[in-house]
């Protein structure tokens, strides 16, 4: 849903994410305009459960911050602010954790379908973060219980219930079975 359709810098973009009224309301900001995500119960689910594991993978190892849906990233000053389901940046790019939205693009975003998704409007944002600097991405496609990781200079790999997802440099020594981020369905 887009808020204002006219294009707004940065600063205006912070004031109107700043109104009581937009408090508990998560924005993007995407080609200067605001768009609203929209919740649901199972992405949500979905992306705790990705969280946990990688928050008990980060605790041990302190490598860098781990963010919900209310965390955003500045991917460039131009006009685009991503909020990711799951985002991690390590502490070598991000030394000290920011007050507000974090000024760079995650080392790591990950993306879960909610009903009202197009997985073709997903595809193409997989790219633009890999675009603005993301190390990868993880699309995840609940109803098909499957895994899409994109990299920079890999074609996606495609990842079902029998398969293990690797963190690879960006979490080294990092692996997350598909099957037990579906656990709960």
């Amino acid at each position: 849903m887009v808020i204002r359709e006219q294009k707004m810098s940065l600063d205006e973009y912070r004031a109107v994410t700043e109104l009581p009224e937009n408090r508990d309301r998560h924005l993007e900001w995407i080609d200067g305009e605001i768009v609203e995500k929209m919740g649901s119960f199972t992405p949500s689910r979905i992306a705790l459960e990705i969280a946990r594991f990688l928050g008990n993978y980060l605790a041990e190892r302190r490598l860098g911050y781990i963010t919900g849906a209310d965390g955003s990233y500045l991917m460039s000053p131009d006009g685009q602010m991503f909020i990711p389901d799951v985002g991690y940046i390590s502490r070598a790019r991000l030394p000290q954790a920011p007050a507000r939205e974090v000024p760079l693009p995650p080392d790591l975003a990950v993306k879960v379908k909610s009903p009202t998704d197009r997985v073709r409007d997903l595809r193409k944002k997989a790219e633009q973060y890999l675009a603005y600097g993301t190390a990868m991405v993880w699309l995840v496609l609940p109803e098909a219980n499957q895994v899409e990781v994109y990299t920079p200079d890999d074609d996606v790999q495609v990842f079902g219930l029998d398969d293990t997802i690797s963190g690879g440099a960006v979490l080294p020594d990092f692996t997350l079975s598909v099957r037990a981020i579906f656990a709960g369905d």
